[in-house]
């Protein structure tokens, strides 16, 4: 089960690959952004005496501008290196400009330390690129909270989950599987657009394009079962109110 860090991280991607516009990130670039912004979201500054996921219902929007413009300053260094994916370095210099140029006392000190990228764990770099990879399906739409929290859990277990007719996770074939993996999650993302009544994504949106990706194209390392619209949301994710998740409720 998913953590509000957990949710809010994939906003902070979704909303950077928005910024992007479309282009695809590296592995390293993904891990830079895990290591830099998922540790600052529960870090409390002495000065501040709360730590930015406790400030989210009040600065949340603002934060995720933000990101936005790091993932739009990164696409232009990008594309003036001739790149079509996001590296290490125009993450780095994007948030180097952003952090900069519109310090707020909630942004993490800098510079970072050195190395950041090699301290996370490949299975978070890689989810970070299936956020990438569904955003860039979904063509500038904003993903909910519970969303988000939604895809974590669905697909962060996902990816070490190791079938008994197969002997191998999804990560370790991620060499050679990656790519069309990450069509899939594109195709996802395209199906929840579509789908969607506003200009959010919201948990039923993505269980109803996964229920449809993975079972028009079924691949032995597809989670099992598919997902239903309202079964495979998240308690937490729900509201006493008929109408839906107008509201999130995070354990404690």
């Amino acid at each position: 089960m998913s953590e509000k860090k957990d949710a809010l991280m994939v906003q902070i991607l979704f909303a950077t690959a928005r910024g992007a516009g479309g282009m695809r990130i590296s592995r390293e670039a993904s891990a830079w952004l895990y290591e830099r912004y998922l540790p600052w979201l529960t870090t409390t500054r002495p000065e501040l005496g709360a730590s930015p996921v406790a400030a989210w219902e009040e600065k949340g929007k603002g934060f995720l501008a933000r990101f936005k413009e790091i993932g739009e300053h990164a696409h232009v260094h990008a594309q003036a290196d001739g790149g079509h994916e996001l590296t290490v370095e125009d993450v780095f210099q994007a948030a180097y400009q952003v952090e900069g140029e519109a310090p707020c006392p909630f942004c993490p000190l800098w510079p970072p330390p050195s190395g950041l990228a090699s301290e996370v764990p490949l299975q978070d770099a890689v989810f970070g690129q299936i956020v990438f990879a569904v955003a860039r399906g979904a063509e500038g739409m904003r993903i909910s909270l519970a969303a988000g929290g939604w895809l974590y859990d669905r697909y962060a277990p996902w990816l070490t989950a190791v079938k008994p007719e197969l002997c191998e996770s999804p990560l370790e074939v991620w060499e050679t599987m990656g790519k069309g993996f990450l069509a899939r999650f594109r195709e996802i993302g395209e199906g929840a657009r579509a789908v969607a009544s506003g200009g959010e994504l919201s948990p039923e949106d993505l269980a109803l394009s996964a229920f449809s990706v993975e079972e028009e194209a079924p691949c032995p390392w597809c989670p099992t079962p598919p997902p239903s619209a309202a079964e495979d949301v998240p308690a937490i994710f729900h509201t006493s109110h008929d109408h839906g998740l107008q509201q999130v409720v995070f354990p404690s």
